[in-house]
């Protein structure tokens, strides 16, 4: 790292959101901490993104055919100079403290090579604390089975992204889950229970997508899985809990016979559960009224 390099380097990724993005990046540029860079991927977008990102000085630019969500991290991480890579999706926002409060803590735990924070909806009402409250250490286990990071509050130091090659291209919609296991599987990280992060939710997110996003989810905690590190009971409810979503999302598409055998196998893994069971039985009893109704229909 040179001397008047940043220690921070922002990441956006963003295709077609030009209006989100100006508010993402206006959260950028109200932080309390002023040691970073910005660095905006244009990953192919139509919308007017390529001319707006060409009128501000302050950002620099990076403009791509579309390659995609990993690619365009891994594009922007290749251009930062920052020790440390910061992520943010184009249509979340950051508190004002959000920086300062990282780095604050990072540069007190140097061992440290990932940090999060506690992410929450816009329009939330959210109670502020005195004090950060923070949990650091070995928390691979508790990446494994609990989805509690967000790709908007993820700082991570540069060389231990490089140590495991970025983000997976292969995925298209799970990719920083891979990031954040083997990131957590070979270095202390540490997350902060403070809502730093404002996220959106959009109707766009399909239940096609949400199988998508399952698909990608699932065959990552099975390539991740350390039997040594995760206890066999965490493992299995684990998948149960995946399982369940493959099933909801098969519900959203009104596909009952494919619901029904996620639901199934969330019981086989975890026989003892009864939220496994409630999914299973409630639809297995809606499935068999079905076909009854449609037998007395025909009769």
């Amino acid at each position: 790292m040179k001397k008047n390099d940043p220690f921070v380097s922002v990441i956006i990724p963003t295709y077609n959101r030009v209006e989100l993005l100006k508010q993402t990046v206006e959260s950028v540029r109200c932080q309390t901490c002023s040691d970073y860079e910005i660095i905006v991927v244009n990953d192919g977008s139509t919308d007017g993104t390529a001319e707006w990102l060409q009128e501000q000085v302050d950002i620099i630019k990076v403009n791509q055919p579309n390659s995609g969500i990993a690619a365009s991290r891994n594009k922007g991480v290749s251009v930062g100079r920052g020790e440390w890579m910061a992520f943010l999706d184009h249509d979340d926002i950051w508190d004002h403290d959000k920086l300062r409060i990282q780095t604050d803590f990072i540069r007190s735990n140097p061992e440290i090579a990932m940090v999060a924070a506690r992410h929450v909806r816009i329009g939330s009402r959210v109670e502020r604390s005195e004090s950060n409250k923070w949990i650091k250490g070995d928390l691979f286990s508790k990446v494994y089975s609990e989805s509690f990071i967000h790709t908007s509050s993820v700082m991570i130091r540069r060389d231990a992204l490089e140590k495991i090659g970025g983000f997976p291209t292969k995925y298209r919609f799970a990719d920083e889950f891979d990031v954040w296991l083997k990131i957590s599987s070979d270095f202390p990280i540490a997350f902060v229970n403070s809502p730093l992060v404002f996220i959106r939710f959009y109707d766009s997110n399909t239940s096609h997508n949400r199988i998508g996003v399952r698909s990608d989810t699932y065959d990552i905690l099975l390539n991740n899985y350390d039997s040594g590190r995760i206890p066999r009971d965490m493992y299995l409810r684990t998948l149960s809990d995946h399982d369940i979503s493959f099933g909801r999302a098969y519900i959203g598409l009104g596909d009952l016979d494919n619901a029904l055998k996620w639901f199934h196998s969330a019981v086989e893994r975890t026989p003892l559960r009864p939220r496994a069971w409630r999914y299973y039985v409630r639809y297995r009893l809606l499935d068999v009224m079905k076909k009854m109704w449609s037998t007395s229909g025909n009769a």
